[in-house]
């Protein structure tokens, strides 16, 4: 909930021990994005894996973190669950978001530091928090 800037986003990746990953190592193509992942297992081939990503989109201010729900890498409850537990805990059901075609449960947290709503969905075993900003 501390995240509302690139700085802090940042700030939050690397205090978290992810790993910078500039648009050719991370094979993407889209301008503005900021990537970075956990413990990166890099592969010029097949592409590079991690069982954590955190992006950050410059242009809107939006952020995106995925996790692996497998218990192959961490039992039972994965980071994911427990965002999701305290976010349940703190802030306000908003409402449905569709984005591109998948919806996300949404939250307003008031002691949360970035503007918008909080969005959560579970998808190909992978959990995903995504910032809506408000529009």
């Amino acid at each position: 909930m501390s995240i509302n800037s690139l700085d802090t986003f940042k700030k939050v990746a690397i205090e978290n021990n992810y790993e910078f990953m500039d648009d050719i190592e991370a094979n993407r193509t889209r301008e503005g994005v900021i990537t970075y992942g956990y413990k990166i297992d890099k592969d010029s081939i097949n592409g590079n894996k991690s069982n954590k990503w955190a992006f950050y989109n410059t242009e809107d201010d939006m952020f995106l973190l995925t996790f692996s729900k497998s218990s192959f890498f961490f039992g039972d409850e994965t980071p994911y669950d427990k965002i999701y537990e305290s976010v349940k805990n703190k802030c306000i059901y908003f409402k449905i978001i569709n984005h591109q075609g998948t919806d996300y449960v949404t939250y307003s947290c008031p002691e949360s530091s970035y503007k918008g709503k909080i969005g959560f969905v579970v998808k190909d075993d992978s959990g995903f928090i995504m910032h809506f900003p408000n529009e």
